[in-house]
């Protein structure tokens, strides 16, 4: 039915179902993972690109239910934001454009079931449950046909520029490499204009999808480049919002170095995995990167994170439960404490027990720095001698997780 006979009860619950859904944010989750659920892994797995699916997803789905509840008798009309227009960019670079029909039709179904199940716990009488429940199919069948539509539309008018991109052919034959498959080293290096031989650090360059600057990252990019004395580079534009980047370093690169690259674009942050060498190293630092982008993904406190630095947080964040009962066993009450005394102990760990270099770092007395770990020791349930290790873990988590007492 179109919405010309929908009438009174009916129209209203439509209306409160679509209420009761944009009030959720829970239900995002199951609609986004039945779209993930039907593209490559890679693809979907990637942080940049998951989380700029999820923001799509979001603007899609409350267009269709905010459309529906100011007017449920009108069709809704596609809603092609360059989030959404950038995320189906990113599909057709990966090679996900054959499918845009099953993925986007996998979402549809999802939403489906969630708004029949509010649609059941408002109301019990058919025949005010019908009437809407039809609208609400025949509406969001025909707004996502007419999506997907719209959507090849645009690619197909992008096709020829899209597929002699350079930037494409580079990101297919380096996912090639990142997949595992057995390759040429020297065919692919002419072709990547890069050494798989060499000994590489990866770093994965992003920004929030709905502000990222492509031009701020490419600096960025170029400024690593500059600051780690790299002899070669290879560059990646792996979605909308996010760049790849191998660099073969002629020296070792601080996180103080780095921030400090970062200070003009305040909205960019870098991942960086540890150092490898030749085809499996380029592989691993890579992934590596990749699981520490993850783990600054769900703490946005930090702008710059090494594989190397959290290596045993990641291990450890497994298992949340039991990493909180390790935090508190081992720092007791300075666990709770206040943040000066933590920072400032986990720094003078780091710094293997040197006042004056901690003091530099934190821009303070050295005095000022003994009196902080003198009371952070005085809160500790064990001593420095013997737990400094696991204090350090500890205090690590704290930092990285952004973890609080409770």
């Amino acid at each position: 039915m179109d919405g010309t006979g929908l009438r009174g009860d009916s129209e209203e619950l439509l209306r409160t179902i679509c209420k009761e859904f944009l009030a959720d944010p829970t239900v995002m989750r199951p609609i986004q993972d039945a779209l993930v659920d039907t593209i490559d892994p890679r693809f979907g797995s990637d942080p940049s690109i998951a989380e700029a699916i999820a923001e799509a997803t979001r603007a899609h789905t409350h267009h269709w239910a905010r459309s529906m509840y100011e007017d449920p008798r009108r069709d809704v009309e596609p809603h092609l934001t360059s989030q959404i227009v950038s995320i189906a960019r990113d599909g057709y670079r990966w090679g996900e454009e054959d499918t845009f029909h099953a993925s986007h039709h996998a979402a549809q179904q999802a939403m489906w079931s969630i708004l029949m199940r509010i649609a059941f716990s408002l109301c019990d009488e058919t025949a005010v449950l019908q009437p809407a429940l039809e609208r609400a199919s025949r509406s969001l069948s025909l707004w996502t046909d007419r999506t997907i539509t719209a959507l090849i539309d645009i690619l197909e008018q992008e096709r020829a520029a899209l597929s002699g991109d350079q930037h494409v052919r580079r990101l297919e034959l380096v996912n090639i490499i990142l997949g595992g498959a057995p390759v040429p080293v020297t065919g692919v290096d002419q072709s990547l204009g890069y050494s798989l031989s060499a000994t590489h650090v990866g770093v994965i360059l992003w920004a929030p999808p709905q502000i990222a600057d492509r031009a701020a990252l490419v600096q960025v990019a170029s400024a690593l480049g500059r600051i780690a004395e790299s002899r070669s580079r290879l560059l990646v534009h792996a979605s909308a919002s996010s760049l790849w980047l191998w660099l073969t370093p002629g020296i070792p690169v601080s996180a103080e170095a780095l921030e400090s690259a970062l200070t003009p674009h305040r909205d960019v942050r870098l991942a960086i995995g540890s150092w490898g060498e030749g085809v499996d190293g380029f592989r691993r630092t890579h992934d590596h990167a990749v699981e520490t982008q993850r783990l600054m993904q769900s703490n946005n406190a930090h702008r710059v994170a090494c594989y190397d630095d959290v290596a045993a947080v990641l291990l450890l964040a497994r298992d949340e439960a039991r990493l909180r009962e390790f935090i508190y066993a081992t720092l007791g009450p300075l666990a709770s404490g206040p943040q000066d005394l933590r920072d400032t102990l986990r720094m003078f760990i780091h710094q293997r027990y040197n006042a004056s270099r901690t003091a530099e770092l934190l821009f303070t007395h050295r005095n000022t720095v003994l009196q902080r770990i003198r009371r952070a020791e005085d809160r500790l349930p064990v001593t420095l001698d013997r737990h400094g290790t696991n204090v350090g873990i500890a205090l690590d988590a704290m930092h990285w997780l952004n973890l609080q007492d409770e």
